[in-house]
């Protein structure tokens, strides 16, 4: 009979708990919080009788965005995840590492597990398209190189769950990298290094998003200019002791930000100030974004040096490149960075215009296949 009343009891509570966002919708009880997704929510669709069928899997699309207490449920069924069950709520999208340390469970793991390598024709394929990229910049006086900014675990393998197994340590852009320094003519900058010697250091890497932080900037910038010293003696590296470090906590990352609002990760994030001012000053945007790009803001940025004599600079890049042009653009006297969808073009209509002295492509480790996507040299044997 005890058992009988505690199926009740649960039942009841099952009931309750299912249908309180309905009446609570009604008679307005509580207040649901903001969403914390980062995308736009379903709008409800317009019922149209001339094309019915599409209806009911748009409305269901519409509900699922925006039934009552939503947000206050996923906030719930996270927290519960997390903190009784002591796991990811989202095992598909992210991975709790050791000591509050995420990763991202799509191409960054497969780089951290060694799956999926580039294949012998991908990787002659990456060879072609470099090669004739630099040949066609150094007919125009242009030097031209190519960085891999690293997967967070490649750098920080250490955090990754101990049940992820490694089947290959050698990472897709270190595979690249030493196919392409035997085989090709492009300068590479191989960046693993340096960052791997300073990552016991501090945390060059943010622990709650996926993107290194200011200070995996700084050393990223340091290594790039090293390399292109070696054509540009007038650059110079940099030392931490040039700036002011300012440290603040945060709370959200694009990786926590995926638990929508647990509020149970936490991170430091860094501020650089020159001790000595900044020399590079912002200028206007010249360039139109490209179609359906929706970070229109990110785009570009340009920044000039006024009086300087040192080398100008176009960078093609992705979020990646952001921190290390903090410093970089304190070295050109003219520094262009172009954030082209993650498309890693040539962008020769830009370099006509620019003129520069040097061309820069970071390409996001996992994002690298999206080169291929984008050969110029394939445009151009189409054109003839």
């Amino acid at each position: 009979m005890h058992l009988n009343y505690r199926n009740i009891l649960i039942t009841v509570v099952f009931l309750l708990f299912i249908s309180f966002p309905f009446v609570n919708g009604r008679i307005n009880i509580v207040k649901d919080i903001k969403s914390s997704e980062n995308r736009g929510m379903k709008k409800e669709p317009l019922f149209d009788t001339t094309n019915i069928n599409v209806y009911p899997l748009a409305y269901e699309e519409f509900y699922n965005d925006n039934f009552p207490l939503r947000s206050r449920y996923i906030k719930l069924f996270n927290s519960f995840n997390l903190n009784i069950l002591d796991k990811s709520p989202v095992p598909d999208q992210v991975i709790i590492g050791k000591e509050g340390w995420l990763y991202f469970a799509n191409e960054e793991l497969d780089i951290y597990k060694g799956k999926n390598r580039f294949s012998e024709k991908e990787l002659e394929e990456f060879r072609l398209e470099l090669d004739y990229r630099t040949n066609y910049l150094e007919k125009l006086g242009i030097k031209y190189y190519f960085m891999v900014a690293p997967s967070k675990s490649t750098i920080y393998p250490e955090y990754m769950p101990v049940s992820v197994v490694q089947e290959n340590k050698e990472s897709w852009g270190e595979q690249l990298i030493n196919y392409l320094n035997k085989k090709s003519v492009v300068k590479t900058i191989n960046v693993y290094t340096t960052l791997r010697a300073n990552s016991k250091k501090e945390n060059l890497y943010y622990k709650i998003d996926n993107h290194w932080n200011m200070l995996g900037g700084f050393y990223g910038a340091n290594e790039i200019i090293r390399v292109m010293k070696k054509d540009f003696p007038q650059l110079s590296t940099h030392k931490l002791s040039e700036y002011s470090i300012k440290k603040e906590q945060i709370k959200e990352g694009n990786l926590s930000k995926m638990f929508s609002g647990s509020g149970n990760f936490r991170d430091v994030r860094c501020f650089f100030t020159p001790k000595k001012g900044r020399k590079a000053v912002e200028v206007a945007k010249k360039y139109p974004v490209i179609k359906n790009f929706s970070m229109i803001n990110d785009y570009e940025k340009t920044m000039e040096i006024k009086d300087s004599h040192k080398p100008k600079i176009l960078i093609i890049t992705d979020s990646f490149g952001a921190h290390a042009y903090e410093f970089l653009s304190e070295e050109f006297s003219r520094s262009v960075k172009i954030f082209d969808a993650w498309n890693y073009m040539l962008n020769e209509d830009i370099v006509l215009k620019e003129k520069p002295d040097i061309v820069l492509l970071i390409s996001f480790e996992p994002r690298l296949r999206y080169l291929l996507k984008n050969q110029s040299r394939l445009k151009n044997i189409e054109k003839k």
